[in-house]
């Protein structure tokens, strides 16, 4: 996975930008940009990289990223086959930066509830939305609409996610300043060698190493941009690539165990039920039973 960054180009002269992208597989790419944006999944899943948070992504999810919120979503492997024709992503997009309808649009009090919403969105916001719905023929009548109808339709959108109180934060804390561009070159390649590398065995002394420190320098440094211990941000990559791995249901559990980096069963049942709160075999059959 190359893990980099970019900075959007502009906006057209438009308050905003809206597509629907019907392609092979997503760009890996993890980048910020100071533009918000709102990613509807029609057709796709991976894992997604928000901030701090890893986990899976599905058809039906909807994200809110905050400006400059670093953010990858990343196909399963299967889609970056050549030629492949079993997988495909359709995606709607909307970028838009946080006074995209003026400057003093937001602070009008018939717009609190929509700007608490765009501020929350530094955290990160997952909505899961069902085909037949609101929100759902909103997206696809937003890509279609032109002129002040696209305005109309973005205030719509904005408006009934900001009534709506299904939903779930990415980030533990707000995560916007995540990295501070002076880092992003350094906390870039640290994290493109985890994700690369997760199933070896990865020494302190090695990974420290790429980021020229020594191995105590590196923790302390690691856990104050992430947040989280290098260890713990290890033990996520691997043991989401686990659970898609149970999923599919074709290795056993001890194969996906060593396939996905862990060293011992006993260890793995551990670390994915401190994660996942229940057991591998569990989470193995839970999967199964839909």
């Amino acid at each position: 996975m190359r893990l980099t960054y970019k900075e959007n180009d502009p906006i057209p002269d438009k308050s905003f930008l809206v597509r629907r992208d019907t392609i092979p597989c997503i760009e890996e790419d993890w980048h910020f940009h100071k533009e918000l944006e709102l990613i509807y999944f029609l057709k796709s899943s991976g894992t997604r990289y928000v901030g701090n948070s890893i986990h899976h992504f599905n058809p039906g999810d909807l994200y809110l990223i905050g400006s400059n919120l670093p953010h990858l979503f990343k196909n399963n492997s299967e889609y970056y086959l050549k030629n492949s024709i079993t997988e495909s992503v359709d995606v709607i997009v909307v970028k838009f930066e946080p006074d995209f309808l003026g400057e003093g649009f937001m602070k009008l009090s018939e717009m609190k509830k929509i700007k608490s919403l765009l501020y929350q969105s530094n955290r990160g916001i997952k909505f899961s939305v069902p085909k037949k719905s609101l929100i759902h023929n909103l997206f696809i009548d937003l890509v279609k609409d032109n002129g002040a109808l696209r305005i109309i339709k973005i205030l719509e959108i904005l408006h009934t996610l900001s009534q709506n109180e299904n939903f779930q934060f990415l980030c533990g804390e707000t995560q916007a300043a995540f990295f501070r561009r002076e880092e992003k070159q350094k906390i870039a390649k640290i994290i493109t060698y985890l994700t690369s590398n997760y199933d070896k065995k990865i020494e302190l002394k090695e990974i420290a190493s790429i980021a020229h420190m020594t191995p105590n320098s590196f923790c302390r440094y690691f856990k104050k941009q992430t947040h989280k211990s290098f260890s713990q941000y290890l033990n996520e990559i691997r043991i989401v690539n686990a659970c898609k791995l149970l999923i599919e249901g074709k290795l056993q559990i001890t194969t996906i165990c060593y396939q996905c980096g862990f060293n011992t069963i006993t260890n793995f049942n551990r670390q994915f039920k401190n994660l996942m709160g229940i057991t591998p075999s569990e989470y193995q059959k839970k999967s199964q039973a839909f």
